[in-house]
């Protein structure tokens, strides 16, 4: 086994560790995409009976296998609204000019997000 398959087995491992202690885990990485998410929930099915993928952002995605991993990503949700809320508010403190559309539309994105985990079924 070469080294980068190595690594990426043992990332595995880890993940699959998480998932069983914590009910999630989370992928904090910019370049991890859907296909990369489809081939690691393929390789983790056996293991778990439900597994759900979500993508909160760019950089934070995060793979669920039980209610308390739902209950716990539902609550890291709510931290980035507010950070989207606390950035909308300082853009319009500090321009009226400036467009803070775009953070009514991510905070909605985000709920509905919320949305789809509190009516996930792990059962």
């Amino acid at each position: 086994m070469n080294e980068l398959q190595q690594e990426y087995s043992q990332w595995l491992d880890r993940l699959s560790s998480d998932l069983r202690s914590q009910g999630y885990a989370s992928v904090l990485n910019k370049e991890f995409v859907e296909r990369d998410a489809t081939i690691v929930l393929n390789h983790l099915l056996p293991e778990f009976t439900h597994l759900i993928y979500i993508e909160v952002e760019s950089y934070k995605k995060y793979f669920i296998a039980d209610y308390s991993g739902r209950n716990t990503v539902v609550k890291l949700i709510d931290r980035s609204i507010d950070h989207q809320k606390t950035a909308r508010l300082r853009t319009l403190e500090n321009s009226r000019l400036t467009d803070h559309h775009l953070f009514e539309q991510e905070i909605n994105r985000l709920k509905s997000l919320q949305s789809l985990l509190e009516h996930s079924d792990f059962e």
